[in-house]
C-alpha cells in the first residue's frame, strides 16, 4: 500500500504543472483551488515525515554523514527564517520567507522522507524502475508536445512582457521552441531527465552478459527516449551535467578508453551541422544572450560575495524574492550565490557537505552489491551529484523542488534499505555465501549459498 502511495505521489508531482493549468484554462478549477492543490504536495510530505519520524524514533536511528549535514543545513535555514527579521533587518513578508524556505529546504526534506521509509529490497527495485518508466512517459509526451502542441503556462504574464510570439520567453532559445513536457518548463524537464538517463547508462556500462539482449534493447530504448527528451529542452546545464556524469560512469566502469572513438564520432557528426556548431561556440564564449545573462549574474555574484558572508535573510535574494516581492538582487542563476545571499556562507558549506556525503556513500555502496539495478542507481546517483555540483554554478538546479524530489527521496531510501540489510563499514555484499578469513588469511565459507550476505572487506566508509 505504501509503495503504491509513493508511485501516485511522484506521478502527481510530474503531472501537476500540466493538469492544473489545463483544468484552470478549461474553467474546471478556480485560481484559489489550483493554489490549494499545488500546496497539497507539501502537506502530504509533512504528514508523511511526522508519521514515519515517530516510527523511526521508536525503532532507533543511526545517523550517517549525509544525515548530519542535512540536519545542520535545515536547522540553519529555520534559524534564518525566524531570526533574520530581528537581527538582519529583513523586510520581506513572512509568506515570502516561508516560500523561500520551502524552496531551499526541499532537497533535504525529500531525502529524509526516503531515509525514514524502510523499503524492502523488492520495493526499492520497483521504485527505481518506476522512476525510469515515469520519465520515459514524460519524455515521450514531451516529444509529442514539442512536435504538435504549443502549451502555455497560466502565470498571468502581462502582454508583451517576458513573452515571445505568444509563449513564455523561457520556452524559446535561439529561435528554437523548447520542450516543456508535463513540467511546463524546459529547465525543470531537463533537470528531471538527467538521473534516469545516467541510470540507463550505468546499467548498460556494467552489464556484460550478451545473453541479455532483449533486456539491453529495452534499456537502450529507454536511454533513447529520455535522451531525445533532454535534448529537446535545450537545457545546457542539464546536458552538460549528463556529459560529465557519463565520463565519470565510464571511468568507474573501466570503459573510458572504449568510449573515446564513439564520442569522437558523435562530436564530429554534431559539429558538421553549422547551426549546432555556432550555437555551441556562442554558448561557451558567452556571446549568446542567455549565456551572457548567466555570466553577468556569475560576475555580479562573485563581486557581491564578500558582502554575503552572513546572508541577508530568506527571501531577500534569489528568484522567489525577485518574483514575489520585487527584491532587487545581484545574485541568481547560481545555486551557491543564491543560497549564500539568503543564508550566508555556512549554509553553502553545509549544503556542499551534504551533497558530497551522498556522492561518497552512493559511490561506496555501488561497488559492494551484486544487484545490478541498485548498483546502477547508486552509480548514477554519485555521477548526478558530481555533475550537478559543477553545473550548479550556472543554475539553481538543486532547489528545483518537483524535478529533483524523487531523486533525493531515492537517495535516502537506498541508504536506509542497504543499511537494514547489513551493509556496514568493512562489509561487502556477495550473492553467494558469508565468508570469513581464518588464522592463515584464507577465506572460509560460513553458511550455505542462498540469499544476499556480506563479506569482510579491508575498506569501508561511514554509512
Amino acid at each position: 500500500m505504501y509503495i503504491a502511495f509513493l508511485y501516485a505521489y511522484f506521478t502527481w508531482l510530474a503531472l501537476q504543472n500540466f493538469l492544473l493549468p489545463l483544468a484552470y484554462q478549461q474553467g474546471w478549477l478556480s485560481a484559489a483551488s489550483v493554489g490549494v492543490l499545488m500546496a497539497g504536495k507539501e502537506v502530504v510530505m509533512v504528514l508523511a515525515l511526522l508519521a514515519l519520524g515517530y516510527r523511526a524514533f521508536q525503532k532507533g536511528w543511526r545517523f550517517n554523514a549525509a544525515d548530519k549535514f542535512a540536519l545542520a543545513y535545515a536547522a540553519l535555514l529555520v534559524l534564518y527564517l525566524v531570526f533574520a527579521p530581528l537581527t538582519m533587518g529583513a523586510t520581506v513578508p513572512f509568506f515570502i520567507r516561508a516560500v523561500s524556505l520551502r524552496y531551499l529546504i526541499a532537497l533535504v526534506v525529500f531525502y529524509f522522507w526516503g531515509r525514514l521509509s524502510f523499503l524492502e529490497m523488492g520495493e526499492l527495485r520497483g521504485l527505481v524502475r518506476f522512476i525510469v518508466a515515469l520519465q520515459i512517459g514524460v519524455a515521450l509526451f514531451g516529444i509529442f508536445e514539442w512536435s504538435f502542441l504549443f502549451m502555455t503556462d497560466v502565470k498571468g504574464l502581462p502582454e508583451g512582457i517576458n513573452v515571445f510570439d505568444g509563449l513564455p520567453i523561457n520556452m524559446v532559445r535561439s529561435d528554437i521552441r523548447r520542450s516543456i513536457s508535463t513540467y511546463g518548463d524546459p529547465l525543470a524537464m531537463g533537470i528531471a531527465c538527467v538521473f534516469p538517463l545516467l541510470l540507463c547508462l550505468a546499467w548498460l556500462l556494467q552489464e556484460k552478459n550478451s545473453a541479455l539482449g532483449a533486456k539491453r534493447r529495452r534499456w537502450w530504448m529507454a536511454l533513447t527516449a529520455i535522451g531525445v527528451g533532454l535534448l529537446l529542452t535545450n537545457g545546457r546545464e542539464s546536458i552538460a551535467a549528463t556529459l560529465l556524469g557519463l565520463v565519470l560512469l565510464a571511468a568507474w566502469a573501466g570503459k573510458a578508453k572504449s568510449l573515446v572513438v564513439p564520442a569522437l564520432v558523435a562530436v564530429t557528426a554534431v559539429l558538421t551541422i553549422p547551426s549546432v556548431w555556432g550555437h555551441i561556440m556562442d554558448t561557451v564564449t558567452f556571446r549568446e544572450g542567455s549565456a551572457q545573462y548567466h555570466l553577468g549574474y556569475l560576475q555580479s555574484g562573485w563581486n557581491e560575495a564578500p558582502k554575503l558572508m552572513v546572508g541577508k535573510g530568506l527571501g531577500e535574494a534569489g528568484g522567489w524574492g525577485a518574483s514575489l516581492a520585487g527584491v532587487e538582487s545581484d545574485v541568481g542563476e547560481n545555486s551557491y550565490f543564491e543560497l549564500m545571499g539568503q543564508a550566508g556562507l555556512l549554509s553553502v558549506v553545509l549544503l556542499v557537505g551534504f551533497l558530497v556525503a551522498i556522492h561518497k556513500q552512493a559511490r561506496w555502496f555501488s561497488g559492494r552489491i551484486p544487484d545490478k539495478l541498485i548498483a546502477a542507481a547508486l552509480a548514477a546517483t554519485a555521477a548526478n551529484i558530481a555533475g550537478r555540483l559543477v553545473m550548479a554554478v550556472f543554475s539553481p538546479s538543486f532547489f528545483a523542488v518537483i524535478p529533483m524530489a524523487s531523486f533525493f527521496f531515492l537517495c535516502g531510501a537506498m541508504f536506509t534499505t542497504l543499511q537494514r540489510l547489513g551493509l556496514k563499514p568493512g562489509m561487502v555484499f556477495r550473492p553467494a555465501a558469508l565468508y570469513a578469513r581464518d588464522g592463515l588469511g584464507r577465506l572460509r565459507k560460513l553458511v550455505p549459498r542462498g540469499a544476499m550476505h556480506v563479506l569482510p572487506s579491508e575498506r569501508g566508509a561511514e554509512t
